[in-house]
């Protein structure tokens, strides 16, 4: 009996500890308001499959003058790494909904390169 109380509060312990990182980044995002000014570190900031923060930056970086003079180089630095490239296009995943595996709404922000490798258009796919 001592063992199952053991083992039943190791347990216990453990879950309370992963939802308690849950809420923290929960948490952040509502102190944070609905828009945020780009951090790099919290754009690259992964929770499972989804990136918590990203939503809250995206009109900081579709409504930046200063990024669209970047070039692909300096893009991929500044944004880390698309979740898909096709061509001349970059996508970044904002948001996705899902039903188990299967997405059923996804919120993404495609940034067009020119022959030059610079920005041509940013625009939020949904």
């Amino acid at each position: 009996m001592k063992n199952k109380v053991i083992v039943l509060f190791i347990i216990t312990l453990f879950i309370a500890c992963k939802s308690d990182t849950k809420e923290n980044i929960d948490n952040q995002k509502k102190n944070q308001g609905s828009e945020m000014a780009f951090d790099k570190e919290k754009w690259v900031t992964k929770d499972g499959k989804d990136y918590p923060f990203r939503d809250s930056m995206i009109n900081d970086i579709v409504y930046n003058d200063t990024i669209r003079k970047l070039n692909k180089d300096q893009i991929l630095e500044l944004l880390g790494e698309p979740d898909y490239i096709r061509e001349d296009h970059l996508y970044y995943r904002i948001t996705e909904t899902r039903l188990g595996n299967w997405p059923l709404k996804t919120k993404t922000m495609v940034i067009k390169l020119d022959s030059d490798q610079a920005i041509a258009w940013v625009k939020i796919h949904e």
